[in-house]
């Protein structure tokens, strides 16, 4: 008799958005030096720079991935938006990559190729959907991505197509 197969754990990825943070907390610094003067409005001036870093720290400031049966999903920051959901049944393949750094980071690309990833020139993985689409994610190791989309997408649904490559 065969053991029972235990449900696959959920996958997640965090990624924390380095450049940012340090960008984010140099403009925090210069708004205290250029607004901190003294001048009337100056620390007004300087709270507001602060409220507007913050917050875009907060929507921006790191990349998460999950991979639940059946779903693929993926947001920005620590409130949940921007976020995006992919169904798996939609992905007909996935190819590693490694992103130029010319490419930058965040999100990027057209209606036909999206490009979301926190660190410029590095790894990723490139979704190739079926309706001709494709989803570039980074990851720092692509393989355990793909991974855990497959199998996930086993799971998810029985109608699913194959292939990754």
């Amino acid at each position: 008799m065969s053991a029972p197969t235990t449900p696959r754990p959920p996958y997640r990825l965090v990624q924390t958005w380095v450049t940012l943070w340090a960008a984010g907390s140099g403009l925090i610094g210069l708004g205290a030096v250029l607004f901190g003067r003294g001048e009337p409005g100056g620390a007004t001036g300087a709270l507001l720079m602060a409220v507007c870093v913050v917050g875009a720290l907060l929507c921006l400031g790191r990349l998460v991935v999950d991979v639940r049966p059946g779903e693929l999903s993926w947001h920005f920051g620590y409130v949940g938006w921007p976020a995006w959901r992919q169904p798996l049944a939609e992905v007909v393949g996935t190819q590693e990559v490694r992103t130029r750094l010319i490419h930058g980071s965040g999100i990027r690309g057209s209606l036909q190729h999206r490009f979301y990833t926190v660190i410029p020139g590095g790894r990723a993985l490139c979704l190739h959907l079926r309706d001709g689409r494709t989803v570039t994610i980074g990851a720092p190791d692509p393989s355990l991505l793909a991974a855990a989309i497959e199998a996930h997408r086993e799971r998810g649904s029985a109608t699913t197509g194959r292939g990754t490559g």
